[in-house]
């Protein structure tokens, strides 16, 4: 079960990571079918993180659903998929 206080840590150690740091844990996701309710919080977390740190993730989130299916890298302020 997923508890506040998971959440919470979860959101303030992603804060304090750099914004190549989160890049490069998307990366380590991409291909991944695996899943439970604790990779969907963690996925979630890491692109409100995104965000918050003003990059766009419009190429892998449409406001809905995060694509896994390409590694991406930051151009600028954006992320692009490769």
């Amino acid at each position: 079960m997923v508890t506040k206080e998971y959440y919470d840590e979860l959101k303030e150690n992603m804060a304090k990571q750099s914004v190549e740091s989160l890049i490069a844990e998307f990366n380590q996701q991409v291909g991944s079918r695996a899943w439970t309710s604790i990779r969907g919080l963690h996925d979630s977390v890491l692109i409100d993180t995104l965000i918050e740190k003003g990059v766009d993730v419009s190429a892998i989130y449409d406001g809905a659903d995060i694509s896994f299916d390409r590694k991406v890298k930051l151009n600028g302020n954006k992320v692009e998929t490769i």
